[in-house]
This record gives C-alpha cells, sequence and structure tokens, in this order.
C-alpha cells in the first residue's frame, strides 16, 4: 500500500537558528514580564539556563548563543531596576545576567548540534 501524502520541507540552518533565537526572546520576555514584582527574581536567568540547553541541543550552537545574548538583554532591560536600560544597579543582578551569558556560551559550544537539529560527527 502506497501512502500519498504532503512532502516534508526541510528548513534550512539559519531559519532552524532564527527560531531558536525567537524561543529564547520570547521566553526571556515572559519570565520577566512574570516575575517581574516576584522577590526571586534573582533566580530567573539561572534557571533560563535550561531553556538554553534545549535551544542549543534542538536547533544549534549559534542559537543557543544569541538566544543566551538576547535573553540577558531582554532580562537586564525589563526584569532588574533601572527598568527600560540595560544597566543593571543591583551587583547580584549583574552576577547573575553575566553567569547567564557565560553559561549559555559554555552550553551551547558543548551539548548544541553543529547545524540546527543534525549532530556533530564525532
Amino acid at each position: 500500500m502506497i501512502v500519498i501524502g504532503k512532502p516534508h520541507r526541510v528548513l534550512t540552518a539559519k531559519v532552524v537558528s532564527a527560531i531558536g533565537v525567537l524561543i529564547c526572546g520570547w521566553t526571556a520576555a515572559l519570565l520577566s514580564f512574570i516575575f517581574h514584582d516576584l522577590s526571586s527574581k534573582g533566580v530567573v536567568p539561572i534557571a533560563f539556563l535550561f531553556i538554553v540547553v534545549l535551544v542549543s541541543i534542538r536547533c544549534g550552537i549559534l542559537s543557543g548563543v544569541l538566544g543566551s545574548a538576547v535573553a540577558a538583554l531582554i532580562f537586564a532591560t525589563f526584569l532588574y531596576a533601572p527598568l527600560g536600560s540595560p544597566q543593571i544597579a543591583s551587583a547580584t543582578a549583574r552576577s547573575n545576567v553575566a553567569w547567564l551569558l557565560l553559561g549559555g556560551l559554555a552550553i551551547s559550544y558543548l551539548l548544541g548540534s553543529s547545524s540546527g537539529g543534525h549532530q556533530r560527527p564525532n
């Protein structure tokens, strides 16, 4: 029996990377909105590393690295005081965002695929 269906489209690596960066940006914006008024917003960038792990494994190294940078900028601008500015007044919050950047870079290069969804040859 022959099954006729729609052909599968193969997304280019650039599109997959862009989708990964958009996922990171959207999730960072959503977390900034949810945790904006709570006192536990200091752990949000560190917990966001879980999202970076998922994105870098599924969408590639580039999306993990750029997604971490976009998320750090969103957290600095919309989660920590002064709001609307990428400057962060609290030293603890600054270090948490720096750990997000460093961890996102390391995780993306260690666990990420070389081109969106395809594993690197060993």
